[in-house]
């Protein structure tokens, strides 16, 4: 799980993933539910074209301009090795 909070937060989340996996690419595997401030999404992490062993899910809150700040990440599947 990660929380990241503020703009330059939720930036180094993502790069410190995007390092520890590199040539990995996310995708969305469903529909964004989006509910006042709040939007949930799932997502796929893995090598391009090929099956994701990482998945996991986000839920992103805005702020009152509609710009992200916080995102809460829960992982659902990830290899014992990763």
């Amino acid at each position: 799980m990660a929380v990241a909070e503020g703009r330059e937060a939720i930036a180094s989340t993502i790069e410190a993933v995007q390092g520890q996996f590199p040539g990995f690419v996310f995708r969305l595997a469903g529909p964004v539910d989006g509910h006042h401030d709040q939007a949930r999404f799932s997502w796929k992490l893995g090598p391009a074209g090929q099956e994701a062993p990482i998945v996991g899910f986000d839920v992103a809150v805005t702020d009152t301009a509609g710009q992200i700040h916080t995102v809460l990440g829960f992982l659902d599947k990830v290899p014992a090795d990763a």
